[in-house]
Formats: C-alpha cells, sequence, structure tokens
C-alpha cells in the first residue's frame, strides 16, 4: 500500500532506506521503504500492508502473548511498567477513574495500577490469549479487539497507548475514536520509540526499522499528530525502555482532550537528520556483522539458527544461506510448524541434533544462551554474534 505521511497527509516523500525481509511468514511483507515527508518531516515505512491486514497479524501471530513464561512478563518490563505508573498517577488522583490500556498484551501495566489503587480498569488486545491471561492473571477486565470495532458505553478519565502507535498504518482514524472513548479533558497517556535518538542507541543493524514498527516519531512529529486531533501537551519525559541487554529511548506524553484547535504543523527538522546518522552508522555495523557470520560459520555444514525476528529477518534479507540451516527456533508457539523459505521453525523442546545454535538475537543473546545450557542441558555450540 502506498501511504500518504499518516500526520500531515502528503504525498511527496524521500526514500531514506530500504528494509528487506525477503518473507511474508513471521514479517507480513517481503520489506518496505524507509520515507520523510516533504512537508512536515515525519519519517515513516511505505509500501507496506493495510491496516486490516495488520489486525489480522497481530490477532494471529503475537509475540506479546509471552506463552513460554504463561503470560508473564519479565522484570525488566514491570520496573518499566511502574515508571509509566509513576508518571500518570500524579494526573489521576481519584482511584476510581476509568482507565483503557489499548494493547495491553497480558496486563502487566494494568496489573500495577490495581497495585497503585486504582479499580476501574480495561484492556483492549488483538490477541484472544493476552485478554484471557489479563484476567487469569491478575483479575483485570480485558477484551480482543482493535481500537476500529472497540465499542463501549462509557467514557474514560485515561487511555493509555504504550508502544502503540509505532505500529499503527492510520492515525487519525485511531485517535478520532480516543477522542470518543475519552471523557471531556479526559487524559491520553502515549509511550512511543524516540527516533531522535536511535543513532545514539545501536546495538544491533536496522533494529529500529523492524517488522512491525512503522513509524518514527520525534518530539515535534508527536506533537504535531496530538496538536492535529484536538489534544493539548500536558508533559512530555524522554526516557529509556530497558528490556535484558537492550536500552531503547523512548518518549513519554501525557496529553488532554480539548474541544478547541489552534494549530499549524511545524515541520520536525531534527528526525530526518538523526535517522540519516542512524542508517550511516547500521550500514557500517551491518558490514562488522556480516564479516563475522562469515568467520564463525567457516567450515560449519549445518545449524540451528535460533530467533526468527527483525535480526533475522535482516540476515535472511542480507544473504545469510539458507541451505547451511537445519531449522529455525523459537520460543513463541504461535510461529511453531511455519516455515520461513521453506525452512521449518520448531519449538525450543523440539531441538534433537547436536549441531551448532546460532543465536540471532541482541537482547536475549544471554538469555537464550543459558537457556540451551542450563534448561534445555544441550550439548549444541553456541555460536553468538555480540
Amino acid at each position: 500500500m502506498n501511504r500518504l505521511c499518516p500526520i500531515c497527509s502528503c504525498a511527496n516523500k524521500t526514500q531514506l532506506y530500504r528494509q528487506n525481509f525477503n518473507n511474508k511468514v513471521i514479517a507480513l511483507m517481503d520489506g518496505y521503504d524507509v520515507v520523510l515527508c516533504a512537508n512536515c518531516g515525519f519519517v515513516y515505512s511505505d509500501n507496506i500492508p493495510s491496516q486490516k491486514e495488520f489486525n489480522g497479524y497481530y490477532a494471529a501471530m503475537s509475540k506479546y502473548e509471552f506463552n513460554y513464561d504463561d503470560g508473564i512478563v519479565s522484570e525488566n518490563y514491570t520496573e518499566h511498567f511502574e515508571k509509566i505508573v509513576k508518571f500518570v498517577s500524579p494526573y489521576m488522583s481519584d482511584k476510581n477513574a476509568k482507565i483503557l490500556d489499548i494493547g495491553c498484551s497480558t496486563g502487566g501495566l494494568l496489573a500495577l495500577f490495581k497495585e497503585h489503587g486504582y479499580s476501574n480498569l480495561l484492556g483492549l488486545d488483538p490477541s484472544s490469549t493476552c485478554a484471557a491471561s489479563v484476567k487469569r492473571l491478575y483479575g483485570v477486565d480485558a477484551v480482543a479487539g482493535n481500537i476500529s470495532d472497540f465499542y463501549s458505553k462509557e467514557t474514560f478519565d485515561l487511555v493509555i497507548l504504550s508502544a502503540v502507535l509505532e505500529h499503527l498504518v492510520d492515525f487519525m482514524p485511531a485517535m478520532n475514536k480516543i477522542r470518543a472513548l475519552l471523557k471531556d479533558n479526559g487524559l491520553l497517556f502515549i509511550e512511543i520509540p524516540d527516533a531522535e535518538r536511535f543513532d545514539s542507541y545501536i546495538f544491533t543493524p536496522f533494529q529500529q526499522f523492524s517488522i512491525e514498527h512503522i513509524n518514527y516519531f520525534s518530539q515535534y512529529s508527536i506533537v504535531n499528530l496530538l496538536s492535529s486531533a484536538f489534544f493539548n501537551i500536558v508533559k512530555v519525559l524522554k526516557d529509556e525502555n530497558r528490556v535484558n541487554q537492550t536500552v531503547d529511548p523512548d518518549l513519554f506524553i501525557l496529553s488532554s482532550k480539548s474541544i478547541e484547535q489552534d494549530f499549524a504543523i511545524v515541520r520536525d527538522e531534527a528526525c530526518g537528520p538523526c535517522l540519516r546518522n542512524y542508517i550511516d552508522k547500521c550500514r557500517k555495523m551491518d558490514l562488522e556483522i556480516k564479516e563475522k557470520l562469515k568467520e564463525k560459520l567457516k567450515g560449519k555444514e549445518k545449524i540451528i539458527v535460533w530467533g526468527v525476528g527483525t535480526h533475522t529477518q535482516r540476515l535472511i534479507g542480507s544473504g545469510l544461506d539458507l541451505s547451511r540451516i537445519l531449522y529455525f527456533v523459537d520460543s513463541n508457539s504461535r510461529y511453531s510448524g511455519k516455515k520461513i523459505n521453506n525452512v521449518e521453525i520448531r519449538l525450543p523442546k523440539d531441538i534433537k541434533d547436536d549441531i551448532p545454535i546460532l543465536i540471532s538475537t541482541y537482547s536475549y543473546q544471554d538469555e537464550v544462551a543459558r537457556q540451551i545450557k542450563e534448561k534445555l542441558k544441550l550439548p549444541n555450540e553456541i555460536i553468538t554474534l555480540y
């Protein structure tokens, strides 16, 4: 789908980069173009599937069910969710306030709001498994669905979009729906990756251009979006999201619903140059990784590749020899039995072959290595890239 700028609807854009995945099993698409809007300076992915296709993907292939740990998130996630509650709670003195978490996953954030005394909580997630986990794990109500088809007779004091906007194809239908769900002067909390700082947080090449993240916000572009949707900015915080070995820059934004709009697009002059710098740095790192991979795979006829996410998709897209891969391994049971370019994906428990295992992830590299040695007690040689 050829995309107009999702903030200002301008059709003129400049391509910054082409991200290739070369399969549609896990990635939903072969790749996409990262483009810069000529009018407002927003950076986004172009030539991608429709919102309807993405909705189906998140319902059927969600990696946010955490099914490898019964839906329970790690301590890193809990610590991050605690920061969100701390950011929002000074503006939410009424513990009976109605709170809706859109894209709630298995309910870790809602659970912390409950711990802090908030009682009127509701989660919404495309995955029915996630919605069921929220109820089972934390006793909080949740429904399966998307913003577009969600209906409520009640309005809310706070709507949460934590790690959601970067996944959406269409902004304005979602923002209009959220306005309708909010009470007058109701609050909207947004958490998004901060693209203005991508070039200072590079751990693996092009990881920010992932198989799911299709919008790249700065503090300026998110203000443009919120202002155009009749929201006033209350507070903005530059923060970090730490999960396992990865540290990602992100933004916390709190805004309030308004009935007035006094707004003109202010061009984002920061994000484009920062992302060009990010791309240049990633290209250099990518060459280093390819050389390292070539050296580490020398003399190895067959390998198992652990991980099928963005990191692996890029390795495939940049020429990883699939004929050497006996099978892929991933902890997400949603992927089990599927094939990437005719190579099967298996669960960790199904590893039966004593051949080298290439760990194709940065964030979970140490955790996967421990699982291979300590939990599965496998004798396989472990190949790491970081």
